[in-house]
């Protein structure tokens, strides 16, 4: 079990930002999300299975979404603290070295 001595200040978290690309913050400051349109359904599953063996291997789960087939959306947040810890980032890095095929249509 991974435990946490607390949960980043909404300063820190904004800071951290500056880490990731194309991730939005809540408005709370709790949690990151990001929203990709993929090229089809078999991409979108690919890439959320993708995801989760990052995330096994990192011992810290996302949300994950699958909606219109195509679109997916990432959330993460430190659920023990329900707030945003150096590992949320460290994750959303890992998910953003993942090779993925987004749609060419807007």
């Amino acid at each position: 079990m991974v435990w946490y001595a607390a949960a980043l200040s909404i300063e820190e978290a904004k800071e951290k930002m500056k880490l990731v690309k194309g991730w939005s913050i809540s408005d709370d400051s709790t949690s990151i999300t990001k929203k990709l349109k993929l090229k089809n359904f078999v991409s979108a599953l690919d890439y959320i299975n993708r995801i989760g063996q990052v995330a096994e291997g990192q011992g810290h789960h996302p949300d994950l979404h699958i909606t219109g087939y195509q679109h997916v959306q990432i959330d993460l947040m430190t659920h023990a603290l329900g707030g945003l810890t150096d590992n949320d980032f460290i994750m959303a890095v890992c998910i953003d070295a993942i090779p993925v095929e987004l749609s060419k249509k807007p």
